[in-house]
């Protein structure tokens, strides 16, 4: 017989997270987007099948990541986005996004999702405006080549 219902797990809050990228000072963001994948799909009709198509699995992509934090007195990723523009490289880096939570009294990372070969596409300084006394926010994008994710406590 299958369960009436579904044991009772809470889901984790998605308030806390950090990005560490090799080589650079881990760093909070208060937004984080583009924890994602997709798998593209082919149809191929078959000849003299005409009840549908068949489906394939084709190239994976992932969309670039964009965070956002307010603004700080680091410049060590400003420093990585302009290192293409003074020397006309940029040495693409590994990294991390981890999800923390409480877990027995103490933030521990619950989920993390990793990328391979990251580099900064755009970054956005915060809108001035000396009207408001609001956060002064800034943006990151990276583009990477694929997400896992990564075992925790590893």
């Amino acid at each position: 017989m299958l369960p009436i219902t579904a044991p009772q797990a809470r889901p984790y809050l998605a308030a806390h997270f950090v990005l560490a990228v090799e080589g650079l000072s881990a760093v909070s963001f208060s937004k984080c987007s583009g924890l994602a994948g997709e798998v593209g799909v082919e149809e191929y009709a078959e000849g003299g099948e005409n009840r549908f198509a068949h489906r394939l699995p084709t190239r994976a992509s992932f969309p670039n990541l964009v965070l956002t934090q307010g603004t700080g007195p680091s410049t060590e990723l400003w420093s990585w986005f302009f290192e293409y523009h003074t020397t006309g490289k940029v040495r693409p880096r590994a990294g991390q996004v981890s999800l923390l939570s409480h877990v027995d009294g103490a933030m521990v990372p619950v989920r993390v999702w990793a990328f391979r070969r990251a580099w900064p596409v755009k970054l956005t300084g915060p809108d001035l405006d000396a009207q408001a006394s609001a956060v002064a926010v800034e943006s990151l994008e990276l583009a990477h080549h694929g997400l896992v994710l990564a075992p925790v406590g590893v």
